[in-house]
């Protein structure tokens, strides 16, 4: 990745499903002349596409995404760029200070990861941080996201046609993609937790693929979402 200079704006795609913190993201972003916004998007797929069509000077040098949105979240975002060969840093955003949620994060190979309560001096500084080949995490935590990032495979092998899913799979699957937990998804579909795992295990081996994440990139591809 080329560093940044300070002569350089440092370019960023915009990724929120929320169009009010959209619109207030994109106005902070134009208040600072060294920001220089190259597009947005609703969700994650939106902006794969968008990437897609984007000649390579005109590619972003920072990603700031909302990690929860529908179809394909700021986890899967990060995938499919992986997945793709694009070395696009991502900042996600978040609106609760989740443990788990960051340590998700992490595993997927954020660069930067911070709520949306932030003051925007704070969020300059991290657009700052990322675009230069840095990170923006809690303090004492790029070691860890370091030993996450070389422990994950993010590679799959998958089959030319998959076995076709169930009404209820590709709903479960659609609410995977939204990037709820198998707990909110059994309480949205009224059924328990162990059941939707049982419906997620028969998703990943029809599709050919490992994880959740791996299942909605192998879906996108297919236009089952």
């Amino acid at each position: 990745m080329i560093m940044k200079t300070e002569s350089l704006p440092i370019k960023v795609l915009l990724v929120e499903d929320q169009q009010l913190v959209r619109e207030g993201l994109k106005g902070l972003l134009a208040l600072h002349s060294e920001l220089s916004l190259v597009g947005e998007a609703a969700d994650g797929a939106e902006a794969v596409a968008l990437l897609a069509e984007m000649a390579p000077e005109e590619m972003p040098d920072v990603l700031l995404s909302d990690m929860r949105m529908p179809r394909l979240d700021g986890l899967g975002l990060i995938r499919a760029l992986a997945a793709r060969g694009w070395p696009i840093p991502v900042l996600l955003l978040t609106t609760f200070d989740d443990a788990q949620a960051f340590d998700e994060a992490v595993r997927a190979g954020a660069k930067g990861f911070l709520l949306k309560a932030i003051s925007p001096d704070t969020l300059l500084q991290a657009l700052r941080d990322v675009a230069s080949g840095g990170t923006a995490l809690r303090p004492g935590i790029t070691e860890r996201m370091e030993r996450h990032a070389t422990q994950l495979e993010r590679g799959f092998v998958a089959t030319e046609q998959p076995d076709p899913l169930s009404p209820k799979e590709l709903q479960v699957l659609r609410l995977v993609a939204s990037g709820r937990s198998n707990t909110e998804i059994a309480a949205l579909l009224g059924n328990s937790e162990g059941v939707i795992k049982n419906h997620c295990s028969a998703i990943f081996s029809k599709m050919g693929v490992r994880d959740r994440t791996q299942a909605v990139l192998r879906a996108i591809d297919l236009g089952w979402i």
